[in-house]
């Protein structure tokens, strides 16, 4: 075999490497490359030509949520778009936008490709011997090895831009940047700010939110509170008790600070929606049904409810029943 036809040979092995190596990353997404990918091929029913993975409401998320569970069920991307057209009306197919990272890798091989090509038509025209005679010359191995140089650069480019990319489809890290180990009692509040605005991401975040929340909630600086446990109330990665949480101090905050009765009780519902024995929730419904719409059996009737909660303590039961004597009494709310 000559020299020339040994080159090119490599020279297609390399191009071919380059392009497998590439659709093995593009043809193996993860779970969460999946959902997302699925997420921006439907159009979010109640919103204006947004893709259910990037709209806020809250058919939106019921819909993502619903994506999440088939693929973990293991259903194939057509089943669970199919499922979700018959199952929401309004949702139709959407053409999803490439994004930069896949974009990237989907033009890498192609341009290693192309530049193969560009090799090989150079390395056609320029061949070994000279048009003028330039006398004996010894013989060189450096031009052979020209292309051989140029289409390794190419492949390896492919393997970096690869390798980037699924470090990023991984996810975050398991830890949270700029805290780890760190006892969040000694982290002042803007310390704690700055690390969850750069970890907005991370499923971890929900617990660091809430601690800072409860700061803010126990110094009564409602207005810094509200966003974490907003953020909290709205994650669908936070626990069943930070949700909790979160939707009573909300649902507290809303009626301390601006007298929204229909909007706290909303919220003290949807949080005992998720846990229906729940005693802060029962008990704060209580007071607002009691010192708001002047609901004195509804409100008696969550009283009597938290007090048969054997757990309850001592100092609590005593307030809980001082407040249930006032109601049966008919006293106003103080």
């Amino acid at each position: 075999m000559s020299d020339r036809i040994r080159n090119v040979a490599t020279i297609a092995v390399l191009a071919t490497m380059a392009v497998a190596l590439a659709v093995l990353v593009l043809t193996n997404p993860s779970d969460a490359d999946r959902v997302e990918s699925i997420g921006e091929r439907i159009k979010c029913p109640v919103c204006q030509g947004e893709s259910i993975a990037n709209s806020p409401s809250e058919m939106a998320r019921d819909m993502m949520s619903l994506v999440e569970e088939r693929v973990e069920e293991g259903a194939s991307d057509e089943a669970i778009v199919d499922d979700l057209l018959a199952s929401y009306s309004g949702a139709v197919l959407l053409d999803p936008p490439a994004s930069g990272s896949t974009l990237v890798l989907w033009l890498a091989p192609l341009g290693a490709l192309a530049v193969g090509m560009g090799v090989i038509l150079w390395w056609k025209s320029h061949p070994s011997g000279e048009a003028i005679d330039r006398g004996p010359r010894p013989r060189s191995g450096g031009r052979r090895l020209v292309p051989l140089l140029v289409l390794a650069g190419a492949f390896a480019i492919v393997v970096v831009v690869a390798g980037f990319f699924l470090q990023e489809r991984e996810g975050p890290a398991s830890g949270i940047a700029g805290l780890a180990g760190e006892n969040l009692d000694e982290v002042s509040n803007e310390t704690m700010e700055a690390v969850i605005a750069a970890n907005a991401d991370n499923p971890q975040v929900d617990g660091m939110r809430l601690a800072l929340a409860e700061r803010y909630y126990e110094e009564g600086d409602f207005q810094s509170a509200f966003p974490h446990y907003f953020a909290v109330a709205d994650s669908p990665d936070s626990t069943e008790p930070q949700a909790v949480t979160a939707l009573v101090r909300l649902g507290w905050m809303t009626w301390q600070g601006n007298g929204e009765a229909g909007t706290a009780l909303d919220l003290f519902d949807q949080a005992l929606a998720i846990d229906p024995d729940s005693d802060t929730a029962l008990y704060l419904k209580a007071l607002v049904l009691w010192c708001g719409p002047g609901d004195f059996e509804q409100a008696a009737a969550l009283l009597e409810e938290v007090l048969a909660d054997p757990e309850l303590t001592g100092e609590s039961r005593d307030v809980v029943q001082s407040d249930l004597d006032a109601i049966e009494s008919g006293a106003t709310c103080s």
